[in-house]
C-alpha cells in the first residue's frame, strides 16, 4: 500500500487522468441508473401499492391489460377471503380543468373499500358519485377541485391526492367502479372489467377465455417497459466492460514506461508480488476516488434536475454498480501483471 501511495504522489497528472476517466463513466453509470429507475418506477409504481399475488385477465388480450375485457356475470367463482380479491376496470384518459392545459391520465376503476385503493397524501376517498382520487403528477390539481375526462360533461370533485401513483407513465386517476362504467359504457351497473386482482389465499378457476399473470408479467408486458429496461441494462452494462478495458490500457502503459523502474526494484529484492500487490492497491484507490466523486456529482445533480425528468435514485442499485464497477476498475489493472511478473533485472536495467 505503501508503494502504491507513492507511486500516486509521483505521477499525479497520469494518475488522475485514470480518476476522471472512472470518474466520467461513474457519473454516466449512476446518472442513466437514476433515469432508468425512474422510468420503470412511473410505469409500475401503481400496480406495486396493490401487493398483489396474481392478475387474471381475457385470454385474448395477449398479456396486455389495456386490452383485457372480462364480463363480471360470466366469471367463475372465487375461492379464498372476500377482501383477497378485488375488480379492476382500466383505461387512458385525459383530465381537463378550467384554466389548465389537458393532461394524460390512466383511469383506474376500483372499489374504495378493497384492497386496491391507494394510500392518500391528504384529503379522503369518495364516499359518493363523480368523487374522485388522483395523483399530485397532475399540474396544477387541488383538493375540492372540478376536473373532466375524455370531454365528458360530467363533472368530478378530487377528493383525495396521492403521490408517487403511475401507470405507462401516466399519472393514475381513481373512480369508483360505478362512475368508471357510467363514464365508459354509460350504465351504473358493473358488467364489465378489464381484470380481477388476487391476493393472500383468493383462488380462481382459469377456462379457456381466461389467463392468470403474476405481477411480474404483468408489468413485463406494459407497452414499452421490457424494451426500455433492457436498453438501459445493456447500456450501464457496456459501460462497466468500457471502464475495465480503459484502466487496463492506463496502467499497461504506465507500466511499460516504469520498466526500468520495477527493473531496479527486482534488483533490490522488492518480489514480483509486491510490485502486483502495489498494482492492485492503486487501483483500488483510483477507483474509490473516481466512484466517490461520480456518487457527489450524482448527488448534486438531484438537487437542480426538474421535476417532469424522471429521475430516482435506487440506494441498492446505486451500491451494487458501485461495488461492480470497483471490481472492474481492478480487473482493469491485471491485465498488468503478467507484464511485471516477466520483467528480468538485468535486461530492464539495461534498457532491453
Amino acid at each position: 500500500m505503501y508503494l502504491a501511495i507513492k507511486e500516486i504522489k509521483h505521477a499525479k497528472l497520469r494518475y488522475s487522468l485514470i480518476i476522471f476517466t472512472i470518474f466520467l463513466i461513474a457519473y454516466l453509470i449512476y446518472f442513466l441508473t437514476g433515469l432508468a429507475y425512474g422510468l420503470a418506477n412511473n410505469n409500475r409504481s401503481a400496480i406495486d401499492q396493490w401487493h398483489a399475488k396474481e392478475v387474471v385477465i381475457s385470454q385474448y388480450a395477449n398479456k396486455n391489460l389495456a386490452a383485457s375485457e372480462l364480463d363480471v356475470d360470466q366469471l367463475p367463482s372465487i375461492k379464498g377471503a372476500q377482501k383477497n380479491h378485488a375488480q379492476l376496470a382500466q383505461m387512458m384518459g385525459v383530465v381537463s380543468s378550467s384554466g389548465l392545459s389537458k393532461q394524460n391520465t390512466s383511469v383506474f376503476g376500483i372499489d374504495f373499500d378493497a384492497f386496491l385503493k391507494p394510500k392518500l397524501q391528504k384529503g379522503r376517498y369518495p364516499k359518493k358519485a363523480n368523487e374522485i382520487v388522483v395523483d399530485d403528477g397532475l399540474q396544477g390539481i387541488a383538493l375540492n377541485q372540478q376536473i373532466k375526462l375524455n370531454g365528458r360533461q360530467q363533472k368530478y370533485k378530487i377528493v383525495g391526492i396521492t403521490t408517487n401513483h403511475r401507470y405507462n407513465t401516466q399519472p393514475v386517476t381513481y373512480l369508483r367502479l360505478t362512475d368508471f362504467s357510467r363514464m365508459r359504457y354509460g350504465t351504473d351497473q358493473i358488467t364489465r372489467i378489464n381484470a380481477l386482482v388476487l391476493k393472500g389465499n383468493a383462488r380462481i378457476k382459469t377456462t379457456d377465455q381466461l389467463t392468470k399473470l403474476t405481477i411480474p408479467e404483468l408489468i413485463d408486458k406494459i407497452p414499452g417497459y421490457g424494451p426500455q429496461v433492457k436498453t438501459f441494462g445493456l447500456m450501464i452494462g457496456a459501460l462497466l466492460v468500457i471502464v475495465a478495458f480503459i484502466v487496463g490500457i492506463f496502467m499497461y502503459i504506465i507500466t511499460i514506461e516504469k520498466t526500468a523502474v520495477y527493473g531496479v526494484m527486482r534488483a533490490q529484492g522488492i518480489s514480483g508480488g509486491q510490485l502486483v500487490g502495489s498494482l492492485m492497491w492503486q487501483s483500488v484507490f483510483l477507483g474509490v476516488i473516481g466512484i466517490g466523486l461520480g456518487l457527489l456529482c450524482n448527488a448534486l445533480t438531484t438537487l437542480v434536475l426538474p421535476a417532469a425528468v424522471p429521475y430516482t435514485n435506487n440506494p441498492l442499485l446505486i451500491g451494487a454498480f458501485s461495488a461492480v464497477l470497483l471490481v472492474m476498475t481492478v480487473i482493469g489493472a491485471l491485465f498488468s501483471i503478467w507484464r511485471i511478473l516477466k520483467i528480468d533485472p538485468l535486461d530492464a536495467i539495461g534498457g532491453a
